[in-house]
């Protein structure tokens, strides 16, 4: 977990309420490649922290990780970004209602981190 946070802290991740067992982890021998998460939340299920080392960006990775965090999720499954054309051609799309839990996100990221153009998108399973 320690080398997920430091990853979190340099990407600029959220680092809310982590917890190892929300996370998936892509490795290539004994190496942590990426990551990512899926939280749950009262009323919503967020996949998020979605991060791949630099040097290995470019490989399927993250796609890979996003796509084992659909499958393990619930139906219906959120995300909070900033680049929306990476999780387009995975089946999110931009709503305009969320739940309570990702407006306050969303409020959090817009006002104190002042990352203006993050949206919230959601992915119902088919």
């Amino acid at each position: 977990m320690p080398a997920i946070v430091r990853m979190i802290g340099e990407f600029g991740l959220d680092y809310e309420n982590l917890r190892v067992e929300q996370f998936v982890v892509a490795e290539d021998g004994n190496v942590m490649i990426g990551f990512g998460r899926l939280k749950p939340s009262p009323d919503a299920a967020e996949i998020g922290c979605i991060g791949v080392l630099h040097e290995r960006r470019r490989e399927g990775i993250g796609k890979l990780i996003v796509e084992e965090l659909i499958r393990r999720g619930p139906d219906e499954v959120w995300i909070t970004t900033d680049i929306p054309e990476y999780f387009e051609p995975l089946g999110f799309a931009g709503c305009a209602s969320v739940p309570t839990s990702i407006e306050q996100k969303l409020a959090r990221f817009r006002d104190f981190l002042g990352r203006r153009n993050i949206i919230a998108m959601r992915r119902i399973k088919s």
